[in-house]
């Protein structure tokens, strides 16, 4: 699970429920199957503890591999229908991370 510090509270969110986590400043939106979490924290901090599951695929976002439905050169489906962006320079990286990821 990942560990969420919102306000003066903690939270445990698995991480089969992460869709994405989106940066928007200082501050992550991490967005899960059940709701959309908003707190401090820093994309990298967030990419080394969800590990080799999640990858950036954009400097504001980190997508759930197990969640991805299709991809084209410049976005990524998730199954949920929502669509986030896919970094031109990441594009061959994603894909070779992505097919690595399928194997497994």
């Amino acid at each position: 699970f990942y560990l969420v510090k919102i306000g003066t509270s903690y939270r445990k969110v698995p991480f089969s429920q992460i869709l994405y986590g989106e940066n928007n400043g200082r501050k992550i939106i991490l967005h899960t199957k059940k709701e959309v979490l908003e707190f401090y924290g820093k994309m990298d901090d967030m990419e080394k503890q969800l590990g080799s599951a999640f990858y950036r695929c954009h400097r504001g976002f980190l997508v759930n591999m197990e969640e991805i439905e299709g991809y084209d050169a410049s976005s990524i489906s998730l199954k949920n229908g929502e669509s986030i962006f896919l970094s031109k320079q990441k594009y061959p990286e994603f894909v070779s991370t992505y097919m690595d990821y399928l194997r497994k």
